[in-house]
């Protein structure tokens, strides 16, 4: 099993204590954060810092070659921490003997879809999400495409681990976010996260949906929804097979120009879970996945649902299964002491999140579940 700590470029950087914490908690890599969205990070066992408060942004220079003539760019400066971080932190963690890992979120940055919100997801009352880029339109897949050829052209990686490879839906999960209590059922959360983008109505019409009409039945799903009528996915989306249809095409596109920029990296993982319905920065596990090595599965899946991970491996013969377990609240020291070893008995990689987030309680706790099960 590989152990690998999750990181922000700042985790490491003016720490000279962060590369020696990651042996000390028995993991041999990190996976450090290249293009990532807007995060308000704690830094408690830092040096130098206390919080950082991050703008989305792509961690690197943007190389001329790789994105000359691009619809899309990412930001790339960012005051909180300087030019080039990923390259200066992956720098470090390769000194210190660890395993060097990129982190790239695909489809998740406000900065860039405020600026195209016609490339954004749209839901059925024609409202926008501009932190949700849609992998339906080709400019979208283009611009993941350059994240990923940014990083490998910049330095000599070890893996990738790949989140949002798909479109995000209604739930942002954002530094402010002020949705919960509209008390949305998953089905309710389904039905505001599919997507009427031009490019998504176009996909649709490939598969033989009759759009206007999809837009009536998902409204009334979501009346019916609210008035307590559960169920609405089946009863009143007649074309739901049709509708993950057309989702999945944009997946496979996305996973198609990714695949296309980073053949030559080693290990290759995306964040992914079972349901068909899932949006956001698990995708759905689908054929898409397979074009790669690997999958990471949320963490309580492979702590708490006993089936799944040996499910996942009937489904991805030959494909590493690996477990993304968050060792911030709602866990506790003592819950991640006694859940993480059975967990991590069923999966190859452990990545851990999150090291430059946790206090030293949580850190030691996810210590010691990682040193025994090395054990």
């Amino acid at each position: 099993m590989t152990a690998t700590f999750c990181t922000y470029p700042w985790d490491l950087l003016d720490d000279p204590r962060a590369t020696g914490r990651v042996r000390e908690a028995g993991a041999d890599g990190v996976a450090i954060a290249a293009a990532y969205h807007s995060v308000r990070a704690a830094t408690p066992l830092h040096p130098r810092r206390a919080v950082v408060d991050a703008g989305a942004a792509y961690y690197l220079p943007l190389d001329d070659e790789v994105w000359s003539g691009s619809t899309l760019r990412p930001r790339t400066d960012a005051p909180w921490v300087g030019p080039g971080a990923f390259l200066r932190a992956a720098r470090a963690a390769r000194e210190a003997g660890l395993r060097v890992e990129a982190w790239l979120v695909l489809t998740h940055s406000t900065p860039v879809g405020n600026r195209a919100r016609e490339l954004t997801v749209q839901n059925v009352l024609g409202e926008r999400y501009p932190y949700a880029l849609c992998p339906a339109a080709p400019d979208v897949r283009d611009y993941a495409r350059r994240l990923v050829a940014g990083v490998v052209r910049s330095f000599d990686v070890d893996g990738l681990m790949l989140e949002a490879l798909g479109p995000l839906g209604v739930s942002h999960l954002g530094r402010h976010e002020k949705t919960q209590g509209a008390d949305w059922t998953p089905v309710a959360e389904n039905l505001l996260s599919i997507c009427f983008c031009d490019a998504c109505q176009g996909l649709l019409a490939d598969h033989d949906v009759d759009v206007p009409r999809l837009r009536l039945e998902v409204r009334a799903g979501l009346a019916a929804e609210q008035a307590g009528h559960h169920g609405a996915t089946e009863d009143h989306v007649s074309r739901s097979v049709a509708v993950l249809a057309a989702r999945a095409e944009a997946r496979s596109g996305l996973a198609s120009a990714v695949k296309d920029a980073c053949d030559q990296v080693p290990r290759v993982v995306v964040h992914a879970q079972p349901d068909l319905w899932a949006t956001g920065p698990f995708t759905a596990l689908d054929d898409a996945v397979t074009a790669f090595d690997g999958v990471v599965l949320p963490g309580h899946l492979v702590t708490d649902d006993l089936g799944t991970v040996g499910a996942v491996r009937d489904r991805l013969p030959g494909r590493r299964v690996g477990g993304y377990l968050s060792a911030m609240p709602p866990a506790t020291p003592d819950s991640i002491r006694r859940a993480w070893p059975a967990g991590l008995a069923r999966v190859d990689d452990a990545y851990v999140y999150h090291l430059g987030l946790l206090s030293e309680a949580r850190l030691e706790a996810a210590a010691s579940a990682l040193l025994t099960r090395r054990d």
